[in-house]
């Protein structure tokens, strides 16, 4: 049946509850793993266990989402998302966070696939950008609570007693969405959806921003586990630190992809999507020559503005191209394109840094975000 409202209020709250531990997982991570002796291909290797797991998974989840409803799927994401924390508090080899990377992974798939098709049933294409910057507004306003968490138990705590505590409080969290979703989400797949006759039209504008999908995932997956480590190891800075110096562009996200959603829906999406690309290619080319910390945390605010303007946007755009009655379907072939990206992404960009160069990675990583958004304004200009 139909939400009994228009409000995607219910929706939200448990994915706040959900990602409490996304910033100060994506900071610890590197950190923790070369604190225990782990290279760069094996912290690598962490976020394609994750990346690869959610590849498999979210096209599955998304045809379960046509064939038997939305609702359950989003719930079970929190009880995934609460074993992948505990596990994670207790990680203390390559083994142990592999595992919890896996689980992890399921619950991003369960999540982040229902929670896109549920907000898409929920708002008409001329809102439907502004309902997705909402989505990830939510999200990063739940990971920066987690992160102050996180970061002042480090404060207080050494590295080992406050990852343990906080992945503890991590987990909580994820069960306090778990018995959120239990008792306040509604089913929106409506009873009726023709989904036994539906047939997806792989189109050319579909097949072409599935690969849009891929290749900006790749190119920002480049960077994703080795940044940190080298803004570490540059600048001679502690995990805390490093968090204080990218505060502003978590604000960013925090607040600008509703507000960028919303132009997608009025000036249209190929525009947004490319402009806000080119941006985030620009910052990603020049990270490695900042001589301070400082011009880093400056130029990443413009990195966060771009992708804050370009998530929401493409969002929408695949929602706008998926019929009814397979959005769950479409959606999930949009977030596997994008794990596909974001699995081969990380691989690459560490035999690059490790390899080649420490600069060429970003600046490989800047090349192909502007061919990505070449494409965009080729293809979706209108």
């Amino acid at each position: 049946m139909k939400a009994e409202n228009n409000s995607a209020g219910p929706y939200l709250t448990p994915v706040f509850f959900g990602s409490t531990a996304f910033v100060f997982l994506n900071f610890g991570l590197p950190v923790r793993a070369d604190d225990l002796g782990i290279d760069a291909v094996g912290i690598g290797g962490m976020y394609a266990v994750f990346t690869g797991t959610m590849l498999l998974l979210r096209p599955v989840v998304g045809y379960c989402l046509d064939r038997f409803g939305r609702r359950w799927f989003f719930s079970t994401a929190f009880l995934f998302y609460a074993a992948a924390m505990t596990q994670f508090a207790t990680s203390t080899g390559i083994v142990d966070f592999y595992l919890a990377r896996f689980l992890q992974g399921i619950g991003a798939s369960l999540m982040w696939v229902s929670a896109r098709t549920m907000i898409a049933d929920l708002h008409a294409a001329s809102e439907r950008g502004m309902a997705m910057g909402r989505l990830t507004t939510t999200s990063v306003r739940g990971s920066m609570i987690g992160a102050i968490y996180g970061f002042t138990l480090l404060g207080f705590l050494p590295m080992q007693a406050a990852w343990s505590w906080g992945f503890g409080g991590y987990a909580l969290c994820a069960l306090a969405g778990l018995a959120w979703s239990l008792g306040r989400v509604h089913e929106t797949r409506r009873e009726e959806s023709g989904f036994e006759h539906a047939q997806i039209n792989w189109d050319s504008k579909l097949r072409r921003v599935m690969f849009v999908v891929f290749l900006s995932a790749f190119a920002a997956a480049l960077i994703e586990p080795i940044y940190l480590l080298f803004l570490k190891n540059k600048f001679l800075l502690d995990t805390r630190l490093l968090a204080l110096a990218f505060l502003p562009a978590g604000l960013v996200f925090a607040f600008v992809p509703r507000y960028a959603g919303a132009w997608s829906d009025r000036y249209g999406r190929g525009p947004v999507i490319a402009t806000g690309i080119v941006l985030a290619g620009l910052v990603s080319m020049t990270l490695p020559f900042w001589p301070a910390i400082v011009f880093v945390a400056a130029s990443y605010i413009v990195f966060a503005v771009g992708w804050a303007m370009a998530s929401p946007a493409e969002e929408a755009l695949v929602a706008d191209l998926a019929p009814d009655a397979l959005r769950g379907t479409v959606i999930g072939a949009k977030e596997g394109a994008a794990g596909l990206g974001a699995a081969l992404g990380p691989l690459a960009g560490g035999y690059v840094y490790e390899h080649v160069s420490q600069p060429a990675a970003f600046v490989a990583n800047g090349v192909l975000l502007w061919v990505t958004a070449l494409l965009v304004l080729a293809w979706f200009r209108r």
